[in-house]
């Protein structure tokens, strides 16, 4: 059975279980229906359970029978990596069933110098092998500041991140006893000495990143803080122009995004985030659409960076 079909039976079974409990009768009459699925293959009561194994292992979805109404549910959901890996089996799909493509398809060419990977995915399953195995890496690194010699720095990785097409590591950097995050494009070539890490995983590493926007977080003593954020209609607004607000609803700035006002004149969002230099980028790039209302330090920081901007243009 192809590596295709059977992601398509797992994305079918776990699509269908988040909607309610299911017995074998019921899978089988769903994918008989369904025009979405069609070229998954029946499956039996052998190969269901071999899916279910396989979707544990793979999904981090844990999925039982329920003795008690004789039907299938998901007692363990990990829906954000189970929809990261469908997004990258979407793509893959379409790429590979289409042929060339070099017509129909704009790839960004943006690469950094002497590598053809963008976002440094050459080198993700060496770190999640290193993080599984608890294992000491050294990392031949350059950075986008400061020296731009390759300086070699022994990690110990503890979690990868992606954020704004690239990937990065948090890890230990041994020299200097701190937490760092490093960019996986910046990395030219990682060797693994067999060695198992000194120290364990901190408490609670796996959100790290859960109060920042980005992967900047300054340091581990800064707090998220409530800032509240309006978004105006502008004159200019238009089809080709549309006001950013409207793509916040589909697609929210932070995972704490709650709205207080949504008026066909002004949306107001409040988020707990921590101020960093990647959120107020972000706050900047949506130029005259927004204004920072809370807090004042932050609407002070985004005016100073407008002012800068200007200055640019004074001669």
């Amino acid at each position: 059975m192809s590596l295709v079909n059977n992601f398509l039976r797992h994305r079918f079974l776990i699509e269908r279980l988040r909607m309610a409990a299911c017995s074998l009768g019921d899978f089988e009459d769903d994918l008989a229906h369904s025009g979405e699925y069609a070229e998954v293959k029946p499956f039996s009561k052998r190969t269901l359970q071999r899916d279910i194994k396989d979707i544990r292992e793979i999904y981090h979805i844990d999925i039982q029978y329920n003795k008690s109404i004789k039907k299938y549910e998901i007692v363990e959901d990990n829906d954000l990596y189970a929809q990261n890996l469908f997004e990258a089996f979407d793509v893959f799909r379409a790429l590979q069933n289409h042929g060339n493509l070099s017509k129909l398809i704009a790839f960004d060419h943006r690469y950094p110098k002497g590598t053809s990977h963008p976002a440094g995915t050459q080198h993700l399953s060496t770190l999640l092998q290193a993080i599984k195995q608890k294992k000491q890496l050294q990392l031949h690194y350059y950075k986008f500041w400061g020296s731009k010699e390759v300086q070699v720095r022994t990690i110990e990785p503890y979690l990868l991140k992606e954020s704004q097409h690239r990937w990065y590591v948090l890890a230990l950097d041994v020299d200097k006893k701190a937490l760092r995050i490093f960019g996986l494009d910046r990395i030219m070539a990682i060797e693994d000495r067999g060695i198992k890490r000194m120290q364990r995983s901190p408490q609670g590493i796996e959100r790290f990143f859960d109060d920042s926007f980005g992967v900047w977080v300054d340091n581990d003593r800064t707090k998220a803080e409530k800032v509240v954020l309006s978004f105006r209609r502008n004159e200019k607004d238009s089809f080709f122009i549309p006001n950013p607000a409207e793509y916040l609803r589909a697609m929210p700035l932070h995972r704490s995004q709650v709205f207080l006002k949504d008026t066909p004149e002004e949306i107001v969002l409040s988020l707990q985030i921590k101020i960093t230099p990647d959120f107020v980028k972000e706050i900047l790039s949506y130029g005259a659409h927004v204004k920072v209302v809370a807090p004042e330090h932050l609407a002070e920081r985004v005016k100073s960076e407008i002012k800068n901007a200007l200055q640019l243009y004074d001669n």
